[in-house]
């Protein structure tokens, strides 16, 4: 007797056609009832849900040694990319744009390559 299971590569491709499926009923039963599309916040709770279904999924899948392990290495990489981001918003803080000397007051504008015919 042969047992039936599922292999690790036919699950993203069962949840995104399970998604779709889920997706077009949801249109279908929207140009029934005659509404538009969700509101932007109906929208953003059902993407929160999903990235957390997502995610379970993909810890439930790896196993909790692995899991805390890859949590350990995208940590490292966020703390990384968030001190590059501090030093580059650092830098573009104490910097001032070069002053001209023919810099005319606040009202008016010098004409230039943008304002050709003003004078």
């Amino acid at each position: 007797m042969n047992s039936v299971g599922l292999d690790a590569w036919q699950v993203p491709i069962l949840v995104t056609a399970a998604i779709v499926l889920v997706e077009a009923g949801f249109n279908v039963f929207l140009r029934y009832r005659g509404l538009g599309p969700p509101s932007q916040r109906v929208r953003t709770a059902g993407f929160g849900v999903l990235v957390l279904l997502t995610v379970t999924v993909f810890v439930a899948a790896l196993g909790p040694t692995r899991a805390d392990q890859l949590s350990s290495v995208a940590a490292a990489v966020a703390a990384v990319v968030a001190l590059w981001l501090t030093y580059r918003s650092y830098n573009t803080a104490i910097r001032k744009p070069p002053e001209s000397p023919a810099e005319e007051p606040a009202g008016k504008s010098a004409a230039g390559p943008d304002n050709p015919g003003e004078s």
